[in-house]
């Protein structure tokens, strides 16, 4: 692949999680068996499109398409899932995340020595392209665990050709979709662009990394602000133009303290399009983000690390009047657990302490960001995101049957925000293939992907001295 590596030399070089004994072990959960049709019956289906919920309803999946949702839908030869009294919603999507660094996990805000932000930049500089892999495929597995089934890896940790390659294998590996934007790294100098050569043959040579289409590309921006050099200015429009020319779509940061002054340079130089995902926002004003909406851009909000970082408090009644494409996101390591009820738990929260008005935003308004919207929000509405005949089958079936839920009802929306954690969602299906059963990944071997993220953290923390 002009001097890099493909998936499969990435495999053969122990990059990849099958080489190093990460699939399923006799003893543990059997690899899932990819059927060509699958049907689960009986399930409370949250459609999250036009036909609402459907109390007890089938969902027919044919070649990871779903074909037909209804309560007479039959399929002789079908292989079949009970799913009766349990809950079936689309997979969540995920449209912000640094997983390369998921084995820091643990590591931030214990000590003025821990901050988020310098923390990784000095623990991200000693990462080798296998670190890359295993942060990636060990923050997938999290993820998938979680019910998210589609993910943007933000990899701005990128010093090499083969951390991309490396990072792009483990997300095959896991088979979570993903839209992978490929970014510089903290000591790359502002005026210094990303490897845009590598960039391009990765695009031109992308059948090789897409895992048959799950996997998208799209680049990190590093957007400019008011005070930016004319060099800084130069990289950052070069890079946007070469990408645009591309037809590949592009997500920034515009957060902290110097959001609002960066969105607002954006806003002047007339840059934002259709085509951009803004990550955060934070500080925004009501101008600012209708200018957003009159460019088509999108947002995107992870109140867990907005807050815990210090950017601010997220309040959805900032966002929600102003723009029609807000989606949600997990935001890597700093917010724990990936875990989206969480961050729809804290949008919550927030705005009914803040209003005063219990019913500000319903715990369906949530869901509706965390599945059908936030796919609108991404371009990918039409082929996520709800649970209707045509679309890809990802999906997550959850059980209320545990101590930390709660009997099922006319409306389990409210069960799924403010009860739900990761061990209920019982199966998880990416594109068809069933990631997790029964409550466990089908395709990879915790115990030993936990064990390599342990060596990983401790040879990067030894090296990092």
């Amino acid at each position: 692949m002009n001097g890099g590596f493909t998936r499969r030399h990435m495999l053969a070089a122990g990059l990849g999680a099958g080489a190093v004994g990460l699939t399923a072990q006799a003893g543990a959960q059997p690899m899932a068996r990819d059927e060509a049709a699958v049907l689960l019956r009986n399930a409370y289906v949250m459609t999250m499109g036009p036909e609402g919920d459907l109390p007890v309803a089938n969902v027919l999946i044919r070649n990871g398409m779903i074909e037909a949702v209804g309560a007479e839908v039959d399929a002789p030869g079908a292989a079949e899932i009970d799913a009766a009294g349990q809950i079936l919603l689309p997979g969540y999507v995920d449209t912000h995340t640094h997983i390369w660094l998921s084995q820091m996990r643990g590591l931030f805000s214990r000590s003025p020595d821990t901050k988020y932000f310098p923390l990784v930049e000095r623990l991200g500089a000693a990462y080798q392209p296998e670190d890359m892999a295993t942060g990636t495929l060990f923050g997938a597995a999290g993820n998938l665990d979680a019910g998210i089934t589609t993910t943007f890896p933000y990899c701005d940790n990128i010093r090499r050709p083969e951390d991309a390659e490396a990072a792009l294998s483990a997300l095959a590996e896991a088979g979570i979709r993903a839209r992978f934007l490929y970014t510089g790294h903290d000591a790359l100098a502002a005026e210094d662009p990303v490897d845009l050569d590598h960039f391009a043959r990765l695009s031109d040579q992308w059948a090789d990394w897409s895992n048959d289409g799950v996997i998208g590309l799209g680049l990190g921006w590093r957007a400019f602000g008011p005070d930016a050099s004319d060099a800084v200015r130069q990289r950052a429009m070069g890079e946007l133009d070469t990408v645009r020319q591309m037809g590949l779509p592009i997500s920034s940061h515009v957060s902290g303290g110097a959001g609002p002054a960066t969105l607002q340079a954006l806003i002047d130089a007339g840059v934002l399009g259709s085509d951009m995902l803004l990550v955060h926002a934070t500080g925004a004003t009501p101008r600012q983000l209708g200018r957003v909406e009159e460019a088509g851009a999108a947002v995107v909000l992870t109140p867990v690390t907005e807050q815990r970082v210090g950017f601010g408090v997220t309040r959805l009644a900032d966002y929600l009047p102003h723009l029609s494409r807000v989606s949600l996101g997990i935001d890597g390591g700093l917010a724990g657990a990936p875990d989206m009820a969480a961050q729809m738990k804290m949008l919550h929260n927030i705005e009914a302490g803040a209003s005063g008005d219990e019913l500000a935003y319903t715990p369906r308004r949530l869901l509706e960001l965390a599945t059908i919207d936030g796919a609108r929000a991404v371009g990918l509405g039409d082929t996520i995101g709800s649970i209707e005949p045509g679309k890809r089958a990802d999906l997550q079936l959850v059980d209320p049957r545990a101590p930390n839920m709660g009997p099922m009802n006319d409306d389990p929306t409210a069960l799924l925000v403010y009860a739900a954690g990761p061990r209920n969602t019982r199966l998880v299906m990416v594109d068809g293939h069933i990631l997790k059963r029964n409550g466990r990944l089908t395709r990879l071997d915790m115990g030993a992907l936990h064990a390599r993220a342990s060596r990983s953290i401790a040879r990067i923390r030894k090296a990092a001295l």
